[in-house]
């Protein structure tokens, strides 16, 4: 911007008394205002000059040189004008050269701030989720904390039972979940000490159930970003998004598009809270924080819920179907590989079914690229797992062979179920072909037949069976006559007083698994099935169900269908064996020493599942299992102290 030049009250005035009315009062006046620039002449010629008149006088204009007086006052209006420049947007050094000189000189030496010394590194160090530890916080000289904490100094467990108070303040499992995720993005050695040593109750408020509640209203959540976000906007610069991360030591990226999260559908950049939720199950198993990184896909959403939604956080457009999505996750894939070395994990999570089994096959078959799909492998472990060991609790006994499984459901948690109870089936002698006789599918038009062959995807194919079609559920059992009743189809009450009196009918001990989660998507309660089934039931969840007392003698605490009995021990194989690899028979391993490690304590009061509190031995326990199977030429203590040094040498778990 120009100067602008604004004229003087001063100058108004003095201009003014120039008019031709008032030529003499003019030189009066602005020799009163600039009596100090005259003031050497006076001195000079006092000796000679008449005495010193008061200012006020009146000037005798017969004695006035009207020539003098008009040289006078263009220096007076020149010198004026340059004191009155304002500079509006420019530079000082165009001020009037006149001005500055005589503002230094009225000034004298101008005295200067001294300046701000560089902040400290204390309060870096209290936004550091890995280096803050409220008052345990060690260190507080060198870290530039003296007088950014209280003085008093405690131990870790002090600030474990802080933690543990605040969270018994919250009202809800919904408020206990933002308070733990708090706690996470600001103390992470108090929170994973925290969930290592209250797992049982807090594993279901940061993941399932709650997660899914959080997903639904991850808009309102003020939170530090949990993981790295990848848009369709980030094409062709995926690798600079993760050279952002902080973290060098990466070994498993827990990646979600966010088209099918739990039973609750499409949510869009909101499934991150599934990502971080596994890592953080991660973590309470072992691996070390610093080695997990949660990853959101985005690529828009067809939930037109969250498309009108102001606070929605992803980008609000429908998803994008075209080839543009996979050479995205080519890009992510690449960039991790690159950026965090050959060897990391890629782990699915929540994918559509449309998306997840291709995808999971593409990478699979890619040289050295270790990946797996939780939601297809993970899950299906786990059910087998449960099969197995309710196989074990039936009272005249049982054999796994001989089962007949009908999954309600054909989506991708069910059919990686049933491909994997074949692979179990065909490891204990039976064909494959027979096996698979053994396996049915029940989809949202009814039983998988041949008849339907035309409507069938590639992944339902293997199982379409020679029957007549069937819609109803109840007939379809009536007419094939399973001994297990698996549902994850997210159709809550699909599994009514119809249908489990008429699984009990065809057997003394019906085994029930109603897997759908979050809670509101289950197929049946616990009561529910133990009320219909006369106490009779195997009963297993994808959601904890408290206890329920049957009668007076009988109290049932049934088992917590929950793979995060199964991703954890599977990552932990994979890292300390080095598998470049991960096998549908690592995933059968680690099924059947999952079924193995329960007990008849456990049988006896219904479950079929280890508790939630033990899923960190368990994990070790198991993945030495897994492990041993990748190379069977170490033993399996070995293999055992292996897991267990790599988890020691995370200080989070130094107790371990």
């Amino acid at each position: 911007m120009q100067s602008q030049v604004v004229p003087s009250p001063h100058l108004a005035n003095m201009r003014s008394r120039a008019s031709p009315s008032s030529r003499v009062a003019a030189p009066r006046a602005s020799a009163k205002r600039h009596r100090d620039v005259r003031r050497t002449d006076a001195r000079a010629s006092r000796a000679s000059a008449p005495a010193p008149r008061d200012d006020d006088e009146d000037v005798d204009a017969s004695t006035f040189d009207a020539s003098t007086f008009d040289a006078s006052r263009r220096a007076l209006l020149a010198l004026a004008a340059s004191t009155t420049t304002v500079m509006v947007g420019a530079d000082v050094a165009r001020a009037s050269p006149v001005r500055a000189s005589m503002r230094m000189a009225d000034r004298g030496p101008v005295a200067r701030a001294a300046p701000r010394p560089p902040c400290g590194p204390g309060y870096a160090t209290l936004r550091d989720a890995g280096t803050y530890r409220g008052l345990a916080t060690v260190d507080r000289e060198g870290r530039g904390l003296r007088g950014l904490l209280p003085p008093n100094v405690v131990e870790d467990d002090v600030e474990v039972r802080r933690a543990r108070e605040a969270l018994g303040q919250c009202d809800g499992a919904f408020e206990s979940y933002k308070q733990l995720v708090a706690l996470q993005t600001t103390d992470e050695r108090t929170f994973y000490k925290l969930l290592r040593s209250d797992t049982e109750r807090l594993l279901p408020l940061l993941y399932t159930p709650t997660v899914g509640e959080a997903c639904l209203r991850f808009g309102t959540l003020i939170q530090r970003p949990m993981g790295v976000w990848v848009s369709s906007d980030d094409a062709g610069n995926v690798r600079e998004l993760m050279r952002n991360w902080p973290r060098d030591d990466v070994k498993i990226a827990v990646i979600t598009d966010g088209e099918r999260i739990l039973g609750l559908g499409d949510q869009g950049a909101n499934g991150m809270g599934i990502s971080a939720g596994k890592s953080m199950v991660y973590a309470a198993c072992g691996v070390p924080p610093s080695a997990l990184l949660p990853i959101q896909i985005d690529t828009g959403t067809n939930n037109k819920t969250l498309l009108d939604d102001p606070l929605y956080i992803g980008l609000k457009r429908e998803r994008d179907r075209s080839q543009a999505y996979d050479a995205l996750l080519d890009e992510v894939v690449v960039s991790i590989r690159e950026r965090f070395g050959p060897n990391t994990i890629i782990h699915w999570e929540d994918f559509a079914p449309r998306n997840a089994f291709r995808v999971l096959k593409k990478y699979y078959s890619a040289p050295d690229v270790v990946t797996y799909n939780d939601d297809i492998q993970g899950t299906a472990a786990v059910t087998v797992s449960g099969i197995l060991a309710s196989v074990r609790a039936l009272e005249r006994g049982g054999d796994v062979t001989q089962q007949r499984v009908l999954f309600f459901g054909a989506g991708q948690a069910n059919i990686g179920a049933a491909e994997l109870f074949v692979l179990a089936l065909t490891k204990r002698g039976v064909a494959e072909a027979d096996a698979r006789k053994r396996v049915w599918l029940f989809d949202s038009k009814g039983l998988v037949v041949r008849s339907r062959a035309s409507q069938l995807s590639d992944d339902k194919l293997p199982f379409a069976q020679d029957a007549r079609e069937e819609t109803d559920l109840a007939s379809a059992i009536e007419s094939i006559k399973p001994t297990v009743l698996v549902g994850a189809a997210a159709v809550p009450g699909a599994f009514t007083q119809k249908v489990v009196k008429s699984m009990s009918k065809l057997n003394d001990q019906p085994i029930i698994f109603a897997l759908s989660n979050p809670t509101s998507k289950a197929e049946c309660t616990a009561e529910q099935a133990y009320a219909w089934s006369n106490g009779r039931a195997i009963f297993a969840s994808g959601t904890r169900f408290p206890p329920v007392r049957f009668s007076a003698e009988k109290t049932f605490a049934p088992g917590f269908a929950n793979n995060a009995f199964i991703f954890p021990p599977i990552a932990l194989a994979t890292i300390v064996s080095g598998a470049k690899q991960v096998t549908p028979d690592m995933f059968l391993t680690a099924a059947e020493a999952l079924a193995e490690s329960v007990d008849a304590n456990l049988f006896a009061v219904g479950a079929v599942y280890p508790p939630v509190d033990r899923i960190a031995s368990s994990a070790v326990a198991v993945a030495a299992r897994v492990a041993r199977a990748v190379d069977p030429s170490i033993d399996l203590d070995t293999w055992r102290a292996r897991v267990q040094d790599y988890i020691a040498s995370n200080d989070l778990f130094d107790s371990l």
